[in-house]
């Protein structure tokens, strides 16, 4: 998928043929696509080039992609113009590129982006104080998550389900102990009963054989 990704010549003319709406929703889906990928910044990577480390160093091995053959031009095309406009078929076929790969082809979409029939911000601007907001022209522009937020808002879930759980459990395990200790006395005080009852029985007995002894 890289070399179709970097093929800059067919990205202009795809970019070229998107109407005004679909330019602004392939923006849209570039933007958050990046962002949740979460490529390293061009800063990033020179002060990591200052230091001698490299991105080749860190990165793994990018996942298996489908291997779609040759293509004509046309189809070619068809694929990546589909692609640009879901937001997930772009998410997936960034996902499958090495972190080398990403950082090319995000640094190539910010060049070819000029080649979408884009208002200006100033125009994208006065449209929407107006009230000709990207949703109300069908452009879903839902968002982007923040993933540490999401991920510590699930960590503090997870310890309130936790320690519930936790305190139940050594609540239980109190109140369990407190019953077997009640029992254990419990059944103390029944052998004591027992004991002084056949005490008593053996006392009796002697008493009355000393009774008939003496008559």
């Amino acid at each position: 998928m890289y070399r179709y990704l970097s093929d800059a010549t067919n990205l202009k003319a795809v970019f070229g043929s998107y109407t005004t709406l679909e330019a602004l929703q392939v923006k849209h889906h570039i933007e958050r696509v990046l962002k949740q990928l979460q490529i390293p910044s061009r800063t990033l990577l020179e002060h990591m080039q200052q230091e001698g480390i490299t991105l080749s160093e860190l990165e793994t091995e990018p996942r298996g992609e489908v291997e779609h053959g040759m293509m004509s031009e046309a189809v070619l095309r068809r694929h990546l113009r589909s692609t640009f406009l879901d937001q997930t078929k772009l998410h997936a076929a960034l996902s499958a590129l090495s972190l080398s790969q990403q950082v090319a082809v995000r640094d190539l979409l910010q060049v070819i982006i000029s080649y979408l029939r884009l208002p200006s911000d100033t125009l994208l601007r006065r449209m929407q104080d107006e009230g000709l907001t990207l949703d109300k022209l069908g452009v879903k522009t839902e968002p982007v998550p923040d993933i540490h937020a999401l991920r510590n808002k699930l960590s503090a879930l997870n310890q309130q389900y936790v320690a519930p759980a936790q305190t139940d459990a050594a609540d239980s395990l109190a109140q369990l102990k407190q019953r077997i200790q009640q029992l254990n006395a419990s059944k103390v005080d029944e052998i004591q009963s027992i004991q002084i009852q056949a005490a008593n029985v053996v006392n009796l007995a002697r008493l009355q054989e000393k009774l008939k002894a003496q008559g």
